[in-house]
C-alpha cells in the first residue's frame, strides 16, 4: 500500500507501485503538492527570516512571538526596498542613463508583432494579411439627398454647409455647381436676412425660395395644431357637461328615495335603508 505519514497527514509515493503502473497511467502524483499551496510558502519565508534575525542578535521566534516577528519582517521589507531605490538613484546620478529606462519596450519602438507579412518592392502584400485599419464606431461618409460631400464639409461666416453645393441648409437637396454660382452671387445667404430680401425687388435665389417653403410649412402645422386643440377642448367640455347631468339626476333620485323612507313609520322602515347600497 501507499506510504502514509500520520504526522504530516500526507500520502506519499505511488499506491500502485506493486502493480507496475507508472503515475502517468494512474493519474496520481501524491499529496506533496499541498505542502506548496496557500500560506505555506510565506510561512517558510517568515521562518527563514526568524532564523537569520536570531543569528544577528534579534530574539524573535515564529511560534513564541508571531506578531513581533511579522512586524519586524514588514519593516525589514520596507527598508530593503528603500535601500534598493536609493542605490539605484545614486548610480543613475553618477553614471546617467535614465533615458534608457524610461524608453518604451523594444517591440513598440520597432512595431514588431507575431504576424508574418511579406511585401513586394512596390508595397503590395505577397504573404500574410495586411494590418487592418481601426474603424470608428460612428457612421462615416453617409451621403443624403444626392450630395457628394457630408454636412459640415463647408464653413463660411460662422455657418456650416455642404462643400459640393455650398448650401447652408441641413438635409437640403444638392444643386451642384449651379448652387455654388447662386450662393456666390446671392447677397442674402441666411435665414436672418430673408425678410429684407422679400421687401426688395431683386430676383429670389434658390435658398430664399427654400426658406419660404419651410416657413409656410411651419405656419400650416401651427394652424392645424391650434384647430385640433380647439376641437379637443370643445369635446372635453361636452363630456364634462354630460357627466355632470348624470351625477345630478342620480343625486335627485337618491334624495327622493330618502324622502319616501322618512315618511314611513320607524317600525316599518327596513334595516339600513338610508345607506346607499350598490351591486358589487
Amino acid at each position: 500500500s501507499a506510504y502514509y505519514d500520520p504526522k504530516t497527514r500526507a500520502m506519499r509515493e505511488n499506491p500502485y507501485s506493486n502493480t507496475g503502473k507508472i503515475p502517468e497511467e494512474v493519474g496520481y502524483a501524491g499529496d506533496n503538492f499541498v505542502r506548496y499551496s496557500g500560506d505555506t510558502i510565506s510561512m517558510a519565508q517568515t521562518q527563514l527570516f526568524a532564523w537569520e534575525a536570531y543569528e544577528k542578535g534579534s530574539e524573535v521566534h515564529l511560534q513564541a512571538d508571531p506578531t513581533k516577528l511579522e512586524l519586524l519582517h514588514q519593516s525589514y521589507k520596507v527598508k530593503k526596498d528603500d535601500f534598493k531605490e536609493k542605490q539605484k538613484e545614486s548610480i543613475l546620478e553618477k553614471y546617467g542613463g535614465q533615458e534608457h529606462l524610461d524608453a518604451p519596450p523594444r517591440e513598440l519602438l520597432l512595431a514588431q508583432t507575431e504576424e508574418y507579412v511579406e511585401y513586394s518592392r512596390h508595397g503590395a502584400v505577397l504573404k500574410g494579411q495586411e494590418k487592418a485599419v481601426a474603424c470608428s464606431k460612428y457612421e462615416e461618409d453617409v451621403l443624403i439627398n444626392n450630395h457628394s460631400c457630408i454636412w459640415g464639409s463647408y464653413w463660411k461666416d460662422g455657418h456650416w454647409g455642404y462643400k459640393c453645393c455650398h448650401s447652408m441648409v441641413k438635409q437640403s437637396y444638392c444643386t451642384g455647381e449651379a448652387g455654388k454660382k447662386v450662393m456666390s452671387t446671392s447677397c442674402v445667404p441666411f435665414e436672418d436676412d430673408v425678410e429684407e430680401a422679400e421687401t426688395s425687388k431683386e430676383p429670389k435665389t434658390l435658398l430664399q425660395m427654400h426658406q419660404e417653403k419651410m416657413k409656410d410649412k411651419k405656419k400650416k402645422k401651427k394652424s392645424k395644431k391650434q384647430r385640433d386643440s380647439d376641437s379637443s377642448d370643445e369635446e372635453d367640455e361636452a363630456k364634462k357637461k354630460e357627466k355632470l347631468k348624470k351625477a345630478l339626476s342620480a343625486e335627485e333620485q337618491r334624495l327622493k328615495q330618502v324622502a319616501e323612507m322618512m315618511q314611513l313609520d320607524e317600525r316599518k322602515r327596513p334595516y339600513s335603508s338610508l345607506k346607499e347600497v350598490r351591486e358589487p
